[in-house]
């Protein structure tokens, strides 16, 4: 252990770190714990065990009931055959189930690969085909799914699964744990949403028979579903087991309880790809544990008793461990939210009123735009915390001032990390949340700055006398930074420098003097989408170039009015030989380059498309990315419309600049 004097020494920041004067002299130390996530938490709230866990459709479980629950997973899961070391794959939203089968493989030490359960198109065996890639590089041995997924991309690869070793199932239903208000409070949500998509204000509803046309197709959708779901289970050629009737049907047997702080518990996604695949972050109770104890240690936890929005997925670490667990280790309220229209974010602020929200920018940038919030009374609130991306000094102004007139005393704080720590390494509050900073390294991490022009090793940068900044890429020391091995494939390459173990972030930043880092940009022209989707543009650029049609592409991103953030538009050359039309051509490559391809997303899909002559160059010959980020929009671009929610797709629509509609159904 030992103490960091304030001020610039060395003019090095990994060794210097100025910073650590924010926490009135804090000692460093390396975190060791000795138990499992699980365990952990359980410490955490051994005097607030009667204090309300979780709230699901009007459900509430205290903290005693929530591990409760999680005994009871752990037991299920040692019944049905799973050992420490056993791999299970999730395809699951944001449920209270999904937590408590997590805790309960926690306890047994199997590791939880959480995948996101968000099919990628409306052609279902393409997505099933993802899925299965994914299993086979991940070696899954169980898998833990929504029913509607397990219809929609397991179904279709049951013999694959089973040549996998594969042979059980465990099913949830989003009705679960819903008690019967519940049910209605969830056709209320059904309404609204249709009301909002419709430019109505919630809750007033003014034709009747509109809105019980919307409950009784709701409820002959459910139905169906029930009836198709019977069907595949009774003609499965796996063991289907619902996870409701293995609840009632537990026997409290003992099972073999793991504490070793280096087993794997936790496998994530980056919410970009790498290399066309979204890149697995494996997480031991180590590192879990040492993000939550900096969270509290930094400050950032929340008070007993808040209420708080669990919308954040669990297969992104941000959505995990910034989210979820930090709420539980603070004796929150998790409010659980497992679908909601991601256009609409100020809708659960009317309905759930929470005291914390947490989530990406233009959730929070469009809260001012939504009409029904204008005189609605937010003093509830009071932590508002954004990730992900950076927002802009102004709309971070205008955000604070806007929760000012509806009466909260919160103003923006937010953080920035990778999925490779837990999603979260620095954090802006206090005296320290400058508009447009990303803030100091929370207290056992150490940011500092390296020369982006070296890419084989380190070399780190220092401030010279007459500098009050320092500029370079972003490296990263923690307990929290993941080993970066699956299995015996490196995920995530670590660099040595001066006796620690570092990670590349690709992140161009500036430090000033007094240890407050601020975000530049991003070394491969990644941007974020309006969703918390990190959008990779070379790799959509790859694929769409192998279209013959196609002599050249750059894309970009652009403010998307409508979803009230980041979209990326796709500028093309088209080769002088094409004679089909431009709409005809946008078509081929959404659904044959993308949706049709295994390793692509549906969140990679540029939302508009413009047909130019050429692309604009810089003097040195190189294309002008910036000239077409400021250009924006014109009027003449193809629209490629994805109507989504956080976890399904509905359809897609391409329009053309003639307002002329091509629709790919699901």
């Amino acid at each position: 252990m030992r103490i960091i004097e304030d001020g610039i020494k060395t003019g090095y920041p990994h060794i210097d770190q100025p910073w650590m004067k924010f926490y009135d002299r804090l000692p460093i130390n390396t975190i060791d714990p000795k138990t499992n996530i699980t365990e952990y938490l359980k410490q955490k709230n051994m005097d607030r065990m009667q204090r309300i866990a979780e709230t699901y459709y009007g459900l509430n479980k205290t903290y005693e009931e929530y591990f409760e629950d999680s005994e009871i997973a752990a037991t299920i899961l040692s019944e049905i055959g799973v050992k420490k070391g056993d791999n299970i794959i999730y395809l699951m939203p944001n449920l209270p189930e999904t937590s408590r089968i997590w805790q309960g493989a926690i306890s047994i030490g199997a590791s939880s690969d959480f995948v996101d359960p968000r099919p990628d198109s409306p052609d279902i065996l393409a997505n099933a085909k993802k899925i299965l890639e994914i299993i086979k590089r991940e070696k899954a041995k169980y898998i833990v799914s929504l029913d509607k997924c397990y219809l929609g991309m397991l179904k279709p690869i049951e013999d694959s699964l089973k040549d996998l070793g594969i042979n059980k199932v465990i099913l949830v239903s989003p009705s679960d744990s819903m008690n019967l208000n519940g049910k209605l409070d969830y056709l209320d949500d059904v309404i609204n949403y249709n009301n909002l998509r419709n430019k109505k204000i919630s809750n007033n509803i003014q034709n009747k028979k509109k809105t019980y046309q919307i409950i009784l197709e709701k409820l002959k959708e459910m139905k169906n579903e029930e009836k198709v779901l019977d069907e595949a289970i009774k003609n499965s050629k796996l063991e289907i087991l619902k996870y409701k009737d293995l609840v009632n049907e537990c026997e409290r047997i003992k099972y073999s309880k793991d504490i070793n702080p280096d087993t794997i518990t936790y496998i994530g996604h980056t919410s970009g790809t790498s290399g066309n695949r979204p890149k697995p972050i494996t997480i031991t109770n180590k590192n879990a544990i040492s993000t939550l104890e900096q969270l509290e240690k930094s400050n950032i936890s929340f008070p007993v008793g808040s209420k708080v929005l669990n919308i954040l997925p669990f297969f992104a670490p941000f959505g995990v461990f910034d989210n979820h667990l930090l709420n539980l280790i603070s004796g929150s309220n998790n409010i659980y939210i497992p679908e909601f229209d991601i256009s609409e974010f100020g809708y659960l602020l009317k309905k759930h009123h929470p005291n914390v929200i947490m989530g990406v920018p233009s959730w929070f940038a469009s809260l001012p735009k939504y009409k029904y919030l204008e005189n609605e009374d937010l003093s509830c609130i009071q932590k508002i915390i954004y990730g992900g991306d950076s927002m802009s000094p102004k709309d971070e102004e205008n955000i604070c001032k806007w929760l000012k007139q509806h009466g909260s005393v919160a103003e923006v704080e937010k953080g920035h990390g990778m999925s490779e720590y837990c999603g979260c390494g620095s954090y802006a509050q206090k005296s320290y949340n400058n508009f447009g900073s990303i803030g100091i390294p929370m207290t056992n991490t150490i940011y500092t700055i390296v020369d982006p022009n070296v890419e084989d090793k380190l070399v780190p940068l220092k401030f010279e006398d007459n500098k009050d900044r320092l500029q370079g890429e972003l490296v990263v020391s923690s307990d929290a930074v993941t080993n970066g091995m699956l299995y015996d494939e490196e995920i995530v390459p670590h660099y040595e420098m001066d006796g620690k173990s570092y990670i590349r972030t690709r992140d161009i930043v500036e430090m000033d003097r007094d240890g407050i880092f601020y975000h530049n940009a991003r070394k491969d022209r990644s941007f974020v989408r309006y969703d918390g989707y990190k959008y990779k543009p070379y790799e959509v650029e790859k694929e769409i170039m192998n279209n013959e049609n196609i002599r050249d592409i750059r894309i970009v991103e652009y403010y998307d009015e409508d979803k009230h953030g980041i979209m990326p538009i796709a500028h093309i050359v088209i080769k002088d030989n094409y004679n089909g039309s431009y709409k005809d051509l946008v078509k081929e490559i959404v659904y044959e380059q993308i949706i049709g391809n295994r390793d692509m997303t549906s969140r990679q899909i540029p939302t508009k498309f413009r047909i130019r002559e050429s692309l604009p160059l810089t003097a040195n010959g190189k294309v002008n990315t910036k000239f077409l980020i400021e250009e924006g929009l014109n009027g003449s671009e193809i629209s490629v419309n994805v109507i989504e929610t956080n976890l399904t797709i509905e359809n897609i629509e391409i329009i053309d600049n003639k307002n002329m509609e091509l629709k790919l159904k699901k």
